[in-house]
C-alpha cells in the first residue's frame, strides 16, 4: 500500500493506493480519525475483502475536514487514473459544499487539479502502466 496525504485549505486527505486485504486495518483507522460511522467502516471492510480489481471509495467529514480516497489495485494505468479521478471528484464535491459553493463552478475542479498535482508522482507511478 502506498499513502499519501496531502492538505487541501484546512482538509487534511489521505490517499491509500494499492489497497488489498491485508490493509484492512490501515485503511479502518484512517476512516476512524475521520469520525466515520460503523456503517461506512464496515462497508468499506467489506469492499476491501472482495479484493476485485478497479475499484475505490472514498468518505469525508466536513465535521473534521478530514478524508480519506481508497484506489485498490487496478488492472491497467487507464483503470488507475478512471478510479482515482472518480473518488478525488466525490472529495472536491464534499469540499466545495462545505463552505458553500455550488459543485458545478470552479472550486471542485481547482481542489480536483490540486489534489492531482500533489499525487503526480504515484499517477505517474500507477497511472502510466499499460
Amino acid at each position: 500500500m502506498v499513502h499519501s496525504v496531502i492538505n487541501i485549505g484546512r482538509w487534511v486527505i489521505d490517499f491509500l493506493f494499492a489497497t488489498d486485504r491485508y490493509d484492512i486495518d490501515g485503511v479502518l483507522s484512517c476512516l476512524y480519525d475521520c469520525g466515520a460511522s460503523m456503517t461506512t467502516m464496515d462497508e468499506a471492510e467489506s469492499l476491501m475483502k472482495d479484493h476485485k480489481r478497479d475499484k475505490g471509495f472514498s468518505y469525508s467529514n466536513p465535521k473534521t475536514k478530514r478524508g480519506i480516497v481508497v484506489v485498490g489495485p487496478s488492472s491497467s494505468g487507464a483503470e488507475f487514473i478512471n478510479t482515482l479521478v472518480h473518488e478525488i471528484r466525490h472529495v472536491a464535491d464534499a469540499i466545495a459544499k462545505s463552505i458553500g459553493y455550488q459543485l458545478d463552478g470552479e472550486l471542485p475542479a481547482y481542489v480536483s487539479g490540486e489534489a492531482a498535482m500533489e499525487l503526480v508522482d504515484v499517477i505517474c507511478e500507477f497511472g502510466c502502466r499499460r
